[in-house]
């Protein structure tokens, strides 16, 4: 009898591999292997273990979205705050009928139930590693840091005519996100409150919140990242006072926001997050979308496909995750240049939909290292042509005054390899590349013709912030982005008081204020050479006047901004513009 059950799992060994062999013939390799640095294979995943997997297809007439989102995000253009409605996006980018039957009749040839997104522009499904090898004629291993372990697929290969109509897989390659965190603990002598932002940013003016508006704003937590409404709650008690009744909480969105057990921990970075986005402008309502996925990549994929489904979604979100480096070249969490190109398209579109992506600039400078010249990155997705990087600041001294470029870490920012210069910023890059003083890396180190960033700053050391109900002193460019957030949030709202649109992306905004020498306080003291864990690197680059890539145009005066925003065009599609 043993030998009889051994003979037929032999027999049903050999069907599977001649049924790998066999599907491998006329296909086509549409994604690679990831081999991450501190990731080693270990043994093969049991054939019924069950993995959600993403297909997203190709999405056409990017170059005309992109020429639509600087309409209507220019204020100089006659469409500003225009913005495009789902259905218009989606019409114009879709993948096409034909592309979606497709790769519809292969997952149903393969045996997988999938089910089409909203606007057809992707597949979801649920299947056994058995099925997924056979599909994508690829093996599919466990890969291990020695703590964690993910399942990873080999090469993905789809027969030809299904693998022109697929621009990536989510779900089979990437890691976690090894995210660093700044810590103050007292070093400095501010403690930074929502009270000494409003001060320090000049945070009046702006008409009372009403709530009940449809003005919304949310922070992203991904891997293990809680919240706890205590400790809000607590936040809003100690340092809000202000605060009317129900100002303090938030809804959860996607995965479970709160932990349930003790392997579950409130994190300090997402408390930080959500107690800076709410606690400066109290009253408008907010949300933290929470995605549990140990995938950098594919919960970023997760968050924006959210995003693009839902009809109603925040006006602003804040987002403190990135990786710093060659995310796809050297696959970094497992990221490749199909999965990158693929959510840079969903930022493109939410961008279109009037939708504000803050990100964190990164803590580790320009990203050199303490001896040697090396090729400078910037932080990613803080580096993507279509959300707005945040830096970090402290004071020069004590609790009020000038500020600097931050010196506990390197405030990130530099020139991107994979994306170009925005037409936004030409101008103000190109002064800035002229200037002497800007203590720029040796030519080759770094893409003078990248992406520029930071955008803007703002206080990234000192923030008191609650957690476990204990009250803890955090950094980082994760506290100056919820910060800015935050006033943007405040921006929207005296606009739609106004009957006006939200503002949608900002960066043509930031630089035609900027330009005009207004909304900003300038930086002119400081260098990011430095990274993270406080150790100086050789190259990086130096704050001057005007714009620079330590600190962008400098920290928000608020009024200035709030201003300059009301006098901006309604927004409607009906005005006339003369």
């Amino acid at each position: 009898m043993r030998a009889t059950r051994m003979f037929g799992c032999r027999l049903r060994w050999l069907a599977w591999c001649s049924a790998l062999v066999l599907a491998a013939a006329g296909n086509v390799k549409i994604q690679s292997a990831v081999d991450v640095s501190g990731w080693a294979r270990q043994a093969r995943c049991d054939p019924d273990l069950v993995l959600p997997v993403m297909l997203s297809l190709k999405n056409r007439n990017m170059q005309q979205l992109g020429d639509e989102v600087r309409a209507v995000s220019s204020p100089s253009s006659p469409r500003y705050g225009q913005h495009l409605k789902l259905a218009e996006i989606e019409a114009m980018t879709g993948p096409g009928k034909a592309a979606q039957e497709s790769v519809r009749s292969w997952l149903v040839a393969a045996g997988i139930e999938a089910s089409a997104s909203r606007w057809g522009d992707r597949f979801e499904f649920r299947a056994r590693v058995r099925q997924i090898e056979e599909a994508f004629s690829t093996t599919v291993h466990h890969f291990s840091d020695g703590t964690t372990s993910v399942p990873q697929a080999g090469d993905l290969h789809v027969p030809d005519d299904v693998a022109t109509s697929i621009a990536a897989v989510f779900g089979l390659h990437g890691v976690p996100l090894r995210r660093p965190r700044v810590a103050v603990d007292g070093l400095f002598p501010a403690k930074v409150t929502p009270d000494l932002l409003l001060r320090t940013y000049n945070i009046t003016g702006a008409p009372e919140v009403r709530r009940g508006s449809k003005n919304k704003r949310a922070v992203a937590e991904f891997q293990g990242e809680y919240t706890k409404q205590d400790d809000l709650t607590s936040f809003f008690k100690q340092y809000v006072p202000s605060a009317k009744e129900g100002d303090d909480i938030y809804t959860c969105v996607g995965d479970r926001c709160e932990p349930e057990n003790e392997q579950e921990h409130i994190g300090v970075e997402a408390m930080l997050d959500i107690e800076y986005i709410m606690g400066p402008a109290p009253g408008i309502k907010s949300e933290v979308w929470f995605y549990k996925g140990m995938s950098f990549c594919t919960d970023m994929k997760n968050w924006t496909a959210a995003i693009l489904d839902h009809d109603d979604p925040p006006l602003v979100f804040s987002i403190s995750y990135g990786v710093q480096g060659n995310i796809t070249l050297d696959q970094r969490q497992g990221c490749s240049m199909q999965l990158l190109a693929n959510i840079e398209d969903d930022f493109a579109k939410i961008a279109a939909r009037g939708v504000s992506l803050i990100f964190s600039s990164g803590d580790d400078g320009s990203g050199g290292t303490f001896l040697l010249r090396a090729k400078l990155w910037p932080s990613w997705p803080a580096s993507s042509a279509y959300v707005t990087a945040v830096g970090a600041t402290q004071f020069i001294s004590g609790s009020a005054g000038p500020e600097q470029a931050v010196r506990r870490f390197g405030s990130g920012g530099g020139f991107d390899w994979t994306v170009p210069l925005q037409p936004w910023q030409e101008d103000a890059v190109s002064g800035y590349l002229a200037r002497k003083d800007a203590g720029l890396p040796h030519d080759g180190d770094y893409n003078r013709a990248g992406r520029a960033t930071p955008d803007v700053a703002a206080l990234g050391l000192g923030y008191q912030v609650v957690v476990n109900k204990q009250t803890q002193s955090v950094g980082g460019t994760s506290a100056s982005a919820p910060l800015f957030a935050s006033l943007v949030s405040l921006l929207n709202e005296a606009r739609l008081q106004q009957g006006k649109s939200a503002l949608g992306f900002l960066n043509p905004l930031i630089y035609e204020m900027g330009k005009a020498s207004r909304g900003f306080r300038d930086v002119t003291v400081g260098n990011n050479r430095k990274t993270g864990d406080d150790t100086p690197t050789r190259e990086g680059y130096s704050c001057t006047e005007g714009w620079d890539a330590v600190t962008g145009f400098g920290t928000p005066n608020f009024q200035d901004m709030l201003k300059y925003v009301q006098d901006l065009p309604s927004g409607f599609r009906s005005e006339i513009i003369v």
